[in-house]
């Protein structure tokens, strides 16, 4: 089994690519950057026969330190993955380690370059637009620390209130407004209706409505059900489940940010996050690359790297990357539809090119 600890040390001869990517790899590096690490590892083909798969990729827990094994490379080429393309047209200053089979699979990178990867480019950039701004929204909409609760997503129609008499009926209520501890009470389902249940009322001597996480319904004794009917529960459990979802994601996120790059966003500078738009730009640039020069960018340079910095700086509006991302976007679309790229990427040759590098680092060990 390689590990990360023997990648990052050279001590595997599976170790077939190592090197410095993002920002200081793009030519966008500020002092505060952190060093990525990409590589690619190589395993036996006999490995791919037993009942566990080797592991695809291995990477530290932030995914900063990322080792795709050779077999995931291919698969993500042959799918124009934008950031496994940029690993076959890395610097030279940026790579630490190489071997015989990348420089074969180096030479075979035009096996990989058709029109895919330019809407790949595209997509990932729309992806980045979509995270800069939820992630605006986390920033400006904090989350409390406590989970959301089911009893937040809980309405109810008293039974009183089902038909009364000088008000519109059937009008559910939040359980909050209510004051009701569903603790006190019994579920039974409702026929018919989704989400809906009656409830009974029976005070301290009540099993409850919610248990270990789940709402679970009772069957209620025929000649109880007059006396102890309280009205109607309907509980949201979709917006429950999307609500902690977000909770989750949200203070995922607040514990793994780089605090340096939110302090703009934090003072009331920006209403964007810079650098997921920096990297919406990077994409759409080197997706128009492929399309005119048949070569992604991965260094940026002269006034291409000073609008990327630009960006990064905060020196634009929101308002105005939009605009620039989708005239790039639509510039590569038209330019695309003429191009000379191939339709599609040759999945069969890209099998082939896996099997021989595979031998070819077999005969070596």
């Amino acid at each position: 089994m390689i590990t990360l600890e023997a990648l990052r040390a050279h001590a595997t001869p599976a170790l077939l690519f190592e090197c410095i990517a993002g920002s200081h790899a793009y030519g966008t590096a500020t002092a505060e950057s952190d060093q990525d690490l990409r590589g690619i590892y190589a395993m036996p083909a006999a490995a791919y026969l037993g009942l566990e798969a080797p592991a695809a990729q291995i990477a530290d827990a932030r995914n900063d330190i990322v080792y795709y094994g050779l077999r995931r490379v291919i698969e993500l080429l042959s799918a124009a993955n934008p950031n496994v393309l940029e690993l076959l047209f890395m610097p030279r200053d940026t790579v630490r380690s190489s071997s015989p089979e990348m420089d074969q699979l180096a030479a075979r990178r035009s096996l990989f370059l058709a029109k895919p990867c330019v809407q790949s480019h595209i997509g990932y950039a729309l992806t980045q637009i979509r995270k800069a701004r939820g992630q605006n929204k986390w920033i400006n909409q904090p989350r409390p620390e406590a989970p959301p609760v089911k009893e937040d997503y809980c309405h109810v129609i008293p039974r009183e209130q089902l038909i009364p008499g000088n008000a519109a009926p059937c009008r559910p209520l939040p359980l909050k407004t209510l004051g009701w501890n569903l603790d006190e009470f019994h579920a039974a389902s409702l026929e018919h209706a989704r989400d809906g249940y009656r409830l009974y009322r029976y005070g301290r001597g009540a099993r409850g409505v919610f248990r270990d996480g789940m709402l679970v319904c009772e069957s209620i004794p025929l000649d109880e059900e007059a006396e102890r009917f309280a009205g109607l529960l309907f509980y949201n459990e979709q917006a429950w489940k999307q609500a902690m979802a977000d909770h989750q994601n949200y203070w995922t996120w607040r514990r793994e940010r780089n605090e340096a790059r939110w302090r703009q966003q934090e003072s009331g500078e920006l209403d964007y996050d810079a650098k997921n738009m920096m990297h919406t730009v990077r994409l759409l640039l080197s997706g128009e690359s492929i399309v005119r020069h048949g070569r992604p960018i991965v260094r940026f340079e002269g006034e291409q790297r000073s609008l990327l910095l630009d960006i990064r700086a905060g020196r634009f509006s929101y308002d105005e990357l939009i605009d620039m991302a989708q005239d790039i976007a639509a510039r590569c679309e038209r330019e695309t539809a003429a191009s000379s790229l191939p339709d599609t990427i040759d999945t069969d040759a890209a099998n082939v090119l896996l099997r021989e590098l595979t031998a070819h680092w077999e005969q070596r060990q």
